[in-house]
């Protein structure tokens, strides 16, 4: 009976492995040089047999196929699962450049055939010396830098999504670094101010590559940052290069053969990269058929409104809104101005920006909330809200229209009119006081344009008055405008007190950053203290501070040699850890986050004893 359980488990495994549906694709580089060797890998999720490609006729086998297996345990919600993928892969080369398919290879499982998806290769001339060299390498292994590395292998590059746009019009800049060498991590980091712009930096993350061709040669592509720009005038505008310092392993040459086993025969080194400076052409919109009407949004929306309710009672509140989607300078969109009759209050709109780019488009929603508030008893008329854009498909100005609303106001729940002037007084409406204000007006019981027979100007209070209170007045001016001027004196002082201050708050922030592992906000919170605290000590601005006059700076206020070093490879450190592949532990931060502390303590002290002598 035993015997007989387990045979029926072991079937009915079987039985649920066949069922499992197959997937078999193949997967390989979209583009290679003449000559590299490339892998083409075919991947299945069961086991199976008789497998058969079709190989074009350019293509060389150097090896293959070689077969893996490779097994994985899932568990999820306490149960237990596993995964099983085989592996196929050939190592191909080809001698001349052309673009070539790869028919669909078939394997059998179970009893039934199954296909792979095609594959294009598109295979380029390249470079003579790298072909030469990938020749005798393994294959997919980027190779060392030599002493003669130039620019060609490695470079910083900043691609647009447009380059001629409307004003009001935005895009997505992205910086990227395109490598033939074998790049380990990045270090000092400079962006331009990116001035003639409105910025906003997207979320990144682990630089990851992939492989590109770009002039005729195969690089691995990494995007580095990226960001959505919102040109702020027309024109030709100027984007500043990127400074980037790259993290590479090169050759040493001299090295023994046990050195070289033991991985000796290579050092990383760094290699400093600026980006070319690019333009942006920023064209005005068009004046012809302009709405009054129209604030600035372009791209390609829609408008939808509602209200809370179509019955309230007086002094109540109820709730309008509009609701903007689709895309274009979505998170620019100003709240459009609603026309309510004159007995209706409305507050300033809440505004909810539901926006994200994706593939260098930005697009999602924009609500306005409106709280309105009747304050008299009737029938009133919402009249539709009217907004106009610039569409950036038909090239011209469109307007939007919402519903009209009517809204019945009952009587409001307040308590009742104690004598009838009361009643009377609340049963006018705005617009009854407005008019009666301007046909009848109060009777004067006595007019400042006369004056009694006999009295005279001379020696009377306000003879006195018209002399004593200029003079008063010019004193209270001198002296309030000293007291500004010394006010501007003591500026550098009070902002060289608050420096501390200000850094220790910083600091606070990356702490918590730190505690809740959000490492990119932490080493940001970091470099704001240092650099904040120096701006703030020895009273410059942020934008004249850099990493190279930053010594001469610290120098000239007393700052001892030891602490610019270590104040500049806690700047070091944090840029490195910003833009690095891999992301530090937690160990390096809380090291990074007590360096950063006691350096900004010990120069507060020398610092403040140069500003007291």
């Amino acid at each position: 009976m035993r015997l007989f359980f387990i045979i029926l488990l072991f079937i009915t495994g079987g039985a649920r492995g066949i069922a499992q549906e197959v997937v078999f694709t193949a997967s390989a580089h979209e583009v290679v040089e003449v000559g590299e060797r490339f892998n083409v890998v075919f991947t299945l999720n069961q086991r199976g047999e008789e497998l058969k490609i079709a190989i074009p006729e350019e293509f060389t086998l150097l090896a293959g196929p070689s077969p893996s297996m490779q097994s994985e345990t899932i568990v999820n919600d306490g149960k237990m699962s596993s995964k099983t993928t085989y592996t196929y892969t050939y190592v191909f080369m080809v001698d001349r450049e052309g673009t070539f398919t790869v028919e669909p290879a078939t394997i059998r499982v179970g009893g039934k055939m199954y296909s792979s998806n095609k594959l294009t290769v598109k295979v380029i001339k390249g470079n003579a010396n790298a072909q030469q060299q990938r020749s005798y390498s393994r294959d997919d292994e980027p190779r060392q830098a030599s002493a003669t590395a130039t620019d060609e292998d490695l470079f910083l590059r900043l691609e647009l999504g447009r380059s001629s746009l409307y004003l009001g019009e935005s895009f997505v800049a992205t910086l990227k670094v395109y490598t033939r060498l074998n790049l380990t991590g990045f270090g000092r980091y400079k962006s331009p101010s990116f001035a003639g712009f409105l910025t906003e930096e997207l979320p990144g993350g682990q630089v990851r590559f992939e492989r590109v061709e770009y002039n005729g040669r195969v690089y691995e592509a990494g995007i580095v940052a990226q960001w959505v720009l919102s040109p702020q005038h027309t024109g030709e505008i100027t984007i500043e290069p990127f400074e980037l310092d790259c993290r590479v392993l090169q050759q040493v040459a001299g090295v023994s053969s046990i050195d070289r086993f033991f991985g000796g025969s290579t050092r990383s080194v760094s290699l400093p990269r600026r980006s070319r400076p690019v333009k942006v052409s920023v064209r005005a919109l068009p004046e012809a058929g302009k709405p009054s009407n129209f604030n600035g949004a372009v791209g390609n929306m829609t408008l939808s409104t509602s209200i809370s309710h179509d019955t309230i009672r007086a002094n109540d509140a109820l709730t309008y809104k509009l609701v903007f989607r689709g895309n274009g300078n979505l998170r620019l969109l100003e709240a459009p101005r609603i026309n309510l009759p004159h007995d209706f209050e409305v507050y300033d709109p809440k505004v909810t920006r539901n926006v994200q780019t994706q593939s260098g488009i930005t697009s999602g929603s924009v609500t306005f909330e409106y709280v309105i508030i009747p304050r008299y008893a009737g029938d009133y008329t919402l009249p539709p809200v009217s907004y106009s854009y610039f569409n950036l498909l038909s090239q011209d100005y469109k307007t939007l229209s919402g519903a009209t609303y009517n809204v019945h106001v009952l009587k409001g729940s307040g308590s009742d009119a104690t004598s009838v002037g009361t009643t009377a007084i609340q049963s006018f409406k705005k617009e009854d006081v407005r008019v009666l204000g301007e046909d009848i007006h109060y009777i004067k019981t006595s007019s400042g344009l006369f004056k009694p027979k006999g009295a005279r100007f001379f020696r009377a209070t306000a003879y006195w008055l018209s002399l004593i209170v200029p003079f008063v007045v010019c004193v209270v001016g001198m002296l309030l405008n000293r007291r500004r001027i010394k006010a501007r004196a003591d500026l550098a002082r009070v902002k060289s007190k608050t420096a501390n201050k200000m850094a220790r708050k910083r600091l606070k922030a990356a702490a918590a950053a730190m505690t809740a592992g959000d490492s990119g906000r932490f080493y940001q919170e970091v470099l704001t203290a240092t650099w904040g605290y120096v701006s703030y000590k020895l009273n410059l601005p942020a934008s004249a501070l850099n990493r190279d006059n930053i010594s001469e700076h610290l120098g000239r206020r007393g700052a001892s040699g030891e602490m610019i070093l270590q104040f500049i490879e806690v700047l070091d450190q944090c840029e490195y850890a910003r833009y690095a592949p891999d992301s530090n532990a937690g160990e390096e931060m809380e090291k990074l986050y007590n360096a950063a502390m006691t350096i900004i303590t010990r120069l507060n002290g020398q610092l403040t004893e140069v500003t007291k002598k």
